[in-house]
């Protein structure tokens, strides 16, 4: 992340990190080399600091603050006002505020949708203190990267309702075949009741033939009878 800190409006002490390694190494040389000078001397209270002095040492912790991964290449430009730097060294409570403001802003993240430049701007009051962001980056790897996410999802969601439309096919299958098995026992129940039916039918009306045969037998037998007894001996 591009990051430049001006120190005031008119006067002050400004900064950029994005020179090259000689002059970013010297300069990390000059800040380690700075801040250990900073608190072997001032290593109580930052209000014995001149404001100059104040000055690097507020550029430090802020550069010290954690940077969200997709503001890489965000650049930045923070501007603290004098007056700002003046309450800040009186008041470590707002000097507190300040940075936590800061770093509310520098770990936000983006996603895909980075902005190519943010202001920060710091005052001797909360309500004066702003930060904005303007214009987006042509990412071309971050698209790329969220078109594969996209297609990588509407895949498995491809998958999941394929998956489910085999359940639902293999789920309507067994009941078609416990329908169908319903079905079978119910006819096989039926055939063997009219089956039972029929064989009742049968054997009540072969009784009642039977008994209408025997009947017509002894009727014969009895009008047999009858006229050989009408019949005269002689």
């Amino acid at each position: 992340m591009k990051q430049r800190i001006h120190a005031g409006y008119i006067a002050g002490i400004g900064y950029d990190n994005t020179s090259s390694t000689s002059a970013a190494d010297s300069e990390k040389a000059e800040d380690r080399s700075f801040t250990q000078t900073l608190w072997e001397k001032y290593s109580l209270s930052p209000k014995d600091m001149t404001l100059a002095e104040y000055k690097l040492y507020i550029h430090e912790k802020i550069k010290r603050l954690y940077t969200h991964p997709s503001q890489k290449r965000l650049d930045w430009f923070i501007d603290i006002s004098d007056a700002a730097y003046r309450r800040m060294q009186k008041d470590p409570a707002y000097e507190q505020w300040v940075l936590d403001f800061v770093a509310g802003i520098k770990s936000t993240g983006y996603g895909y949708c980075v902005p190519r430049f943010g202001l920060i701007h710091i005052d001797d009051t909360r309500e004066k203190c702003y930060g904005y962001t303007y214009g987006y980056q042509d990412d071309e790897r971050a698209r790329r990267t969220a078109a594969r996410r996209r297609l990588k999802a509407r895949q498995a969601e491809k998958e999941r309702r394929k998956k489910l439309l085999k359940e639902y096919l293999k789920k309507k299958a067994q009941a078609k075949r416990l329908q169908e098995q319903l079905l079978k026992a119910k006819h096989t129940k039926q055939l063997l009741e009219h089956a039972r039916l029929l064989k009742t039918w049968n054997e009540d009306r072969q009784r009642a033939q039977v008994s209408r045969a025997y009947e017509a037998s002894l009727l014969m037998l009895a009008r047999r009878e009858q006229q050989i007894a009408s019949r005269s001996p002689y």
